[in-house]
C-alpha cells in the first residue's frame, strides 16, 4: 500500500513538480535542431527526466487517490451494512400496508357485492310479488266467471212451511187474482172495497 500523503507534503510536491516541468519544457524548447551528439544527449536527458517526472506524478496520484478509493469501498460496504436492515424493515412495513390495503379493498368489494345482491333480491321479490298478485287477480277473475256461469254460488232463498205462521207484513195480495174475480162478477171480498172508476177511452 502506498503511503498516504499529508496536505503539506502534497503542496510541496506540487511546487517541486511545477519547477521541474517548467525546467524540462524550457530545455526541450530551446533545442530546435539536434546537430551533434551533445545536443542529442541534452534532449535525451530531458526526455528521461520528463518520463521519470510523469511516473512520479502518477505515483503521487496513487498515493493520494488509493486511500480515498479504499475509503470509498469501506463506506460502500458500511452503507450496505447500515442500510440493509432498515430497507428490510421498510419492505416488511410496506408489506403490512399492502396487506391492509388489500383487506380494505376486499371488504369494500364485499359490501358492494352485498348491496348489489340485496338489490337484486329486492327486485326479484318485487317481481315475484307482482307476479303473485297478477296470478291471484287472474284466479279471482276466473273464479268469478265460473260462479257466474256454472250456478254453484250459494244464495239465500226460502220455502213456505206453514203460511198461517208467516207474519202479515210478509204476505202479498194477489192483485191479478182479485181483478180476475171482479171481471167474473164478484162484488164482495172481505177487506177489499170494490168500486167503479171513470176511465177515458180513446177511439
Amino acid at each position: 500500500m502506498l503511503p498516504k500523503l499529508k496536505p503539506s507534503v502534497v503542496t510541496r510536491f506540487e511546487r517541486e513538480v511545477h519547477g521541474k516541468i517548467n525546467h524540462l519544457i524550457h530545455i526541450m524548447s530551446m533545442v530546435e535542431v539536434v546537430n551533434d551528439e551533445s545536443d542529442k544527449a541534452v534532449v535525451a536527458s530531458a526526455i528521461r527526466e520528463a518520463k521519470q517526472l510523469i511516473k512520479q506524478i502518477g505515483a503521487a496520484r496513487k498515493a493520494i487517490t488509493t486511500p480515498l478509493q479504499e475509503e470509498v469501498k469501506r463506506w460502500v460496504a458500511k452503507e450496505k451494512e447500515l442500510v440493509e436492515p432498515i430497507e428490510t424493515a421498510i419492505r416488511q412495513a410496506d408489506t403490512l400496508i399492502q396487506q391492509y390495503n388489500e383487506r380494505v379493498v376486499a371488504q369494500r368489494q364485499a359490501v358492494l357485492h352485498k348491496i348489489a345482491e340485496e338489490e337484486r333480491i329486492r327486485l326479484q321479490n318485487d317481481s315475484n310479488a307482482e307476479q303473485i298478485q297478477l296470478e291471484s287477480d287472474l284466479k279471482r277473475q276466473v273464479a268469478m266467471a265460473q260462479h257466474s256461469t256454472d250456478g254453484v254460488r250459494k244464495v239465500w232463498t226460502f220455502a213456505v212451511e206453514d203460511l198461517a205462521l208467516v207474519p202479515r207484513e210478509y204476505l202479498v195480495l194477489d192483485t191479478q187474482k182479485v181483478r180476475e174475480a171482479i171481471r167474473n162478477g164478484e162484488r164482495h171480498i172481505s177487506g177489499i172495497r170494490i168500486y167503479q172508476q171513470h176511465r177515458t177511452v180513446y177511439r
